[in-house]
Formats: C-alpha cells, structure tokens, sequence
C-alpha cells in the first residue's frame, strides 16, 4: 500500500514541477512577443498596410524583429477550423510577428501609438489575455497538484495508525511480557518506529521506481504521438524533475515513522 501512496504522491508532485515548467516556459514567450494584425478591404490596400506597419516599427526601439506571417501561413492556421476548400476568396488579415526587447512589453503602449498613427487597420495583440489566462491556469493545476500531494501524504500517516494499532492488538501478549520484564514504552515505540521506517522506505523506493517509469513511458508516448510542442508542454525527465522526487522517499518514511510512533505511544498509555 505504501509502494502505491508513494507512486501517486511521485506522480503529484511531478505534475506540480512540470506545471510550473510549462507555464514558465508559455508566459515567458507570450511576454516576449506580441502580433501585429492589419485588415483592409482588399489585398493591395492590406499590403500597403502591412509595408507601412514595417516601416513603423523598425523606427520602435522595443522590437527586435518583426516578420510578416505569410497569406499561406494564415491560412494553415485557420484550416482546421474553416477548411481547405472554404478559404478561397476569403479577405484574410495579415499577421506580423513581433519579438519584443527586454523592457519591452513595459513600453508597450508607446508602439500601440506608433502603429495607430502610421496606418488605420493596424491593431496590436500583446498576448495580454493568454498570458493571464495561462497564469491563472497553472495556478489552480499547481494548487490541485500540492493538495492531491499533501492528501496522499495523509493516506500514508492513516494507513500508519492503523497498521500500529492493529500490531499492537495482534501483538498484545508479547506486548505485556516486554512490560513485565522492565520494557518502557518509550522502547517499544522506538522498536515500531524502527521496524515501520523500513516498511516505508522499501514501499517509498518501489513506487518512485514505478513513478519514474510511467512518467517515461508517458514522455515516450506523448513524443510518438507529436503532442510534444502543441498544446501538450514537452515532457522531459530531467534532473529538475527527477531530484525533487527524491525526497518523497524521505516524506513517507518520516510521516509513517513518526505516526506510528504517537499511536503506540498514545495506545500503551490507554491499554496499559
């Protein structure tokens, strides 16, 4: 039981860290770029639109590059949702990408008002929306993430109390012997926290060896099937990954030593 408590409790906390990885990595392009969209009632007025766009913005100190997103780009990225064959005829926006500098997204206002009086139909997505929204997200899968963990945490300690317990019932005629020849109690819950230290660390290394193969088998399949680099984060065991769950070994051992410690404590003071 405790082998399967330390595997989800692996598989919690690496939720938790890829989590914050995927966010970091997500907030930190979206606050790094920003789009430019140029709309016109025709191609050539569009054109002429985006020609002045450019020209405006290599005058703006806070962007490093600005590339043009081309007509067929535009239209791969609306196909899933419009189809191949409806996008003929269609009067589709031009794009223009935008890699801000550093500082850059501080001074954003600045080339809103650039590009409002170099053309009219130029409009600036600075990611704003997304960037909140995926904050926002990745706040509440970390917070599910640590409360599941700290949940799983308090499955082990329960699972501890009741296993002394029923020890100490199973046990309780050599439990009086050890008494009447002089054993404190002091002792005895020495000797159960010794003997449920190793129960713990034999079942905690058995499921972070389980944790750590799922969580490959998954990176594996997630890189077969191409979710990687979507909307899926890419899952990759690293060592920032992998060390941190080190120490879920360490938790459960302490969580059940330590309760199985106070229940027979607790218990040899009630019964004896």
């Amino acid at each position: 039981v405790l082998a399967v408590i330390s595997a989800l409790a692996c598989l919690a906390l690496a939720a938790f860290i890829l989590i914050a990885d995927a966010a970091g990595d997500w907030t930190r392009d979206l606050n790094a770029t920003a789009t430019v969209q140029v709309k016109g009632e025709t191609p050539d007025e569009i054109d002429q639109r985006v020609a002045a766009a450019l020209a405006a913005l290599k005058t703006a100190e806070i962007v490093a590059e600005a590339r043009p997103v081309s007509r067929a780009e535009a239209e791969k990225l609306l196909e899933p949702w419009l189809g191949a064959d409806n996008l003929e005829g269609l009067n589709i926006p031009a794009l223009i990408d935008l890699k801000l500098s550093e500082g850059g997204r501080a001074r954003i206002e600045e080339l809103r008002a650039l590009l409002a009086a170099a053309s009219p139909g130029l409009s600036l997505d600075d990611h704003g929306d997304w960037n909140r929204r995926l904050a926002a997200a990745a706040k509440s899968g970390q917070a599910l993430a640590f409360s599941i963990f700290v949940l799983i945490m308090a499955a082990a300690c329960a699972i501890s109390m009741f296993a002394a317990r029923a020890g100490l019932a199973a046990n309780a005629e050599v439990v009086s012997l050890l008494h009447l020849v002089g054993a404190t109690d002091d002792f005895i819950a020495r000797e159960v926290q010794r003997r449920f230290t190793l129960i713990g660390l034999r079942g905690a290394l058995i499921g972070l060896s389980v944790a750590l193969f799922g969580l490959f088998l998954v990176a594996l399949g997630a890189r077969a099937r191409g979710a990687t680099g979507l909307l899926m984060p890419g899952l990759t065991i690293s060592w920032g990954v992998v060390t941190p769950l080190l120490l879920v070994p360490i938790a459960v051992c302490l969580a059940t030593a330590i309760s199985a410690r106070l229940t027979v404590l607790r218990t040899l003071r009630e019964t004896y």
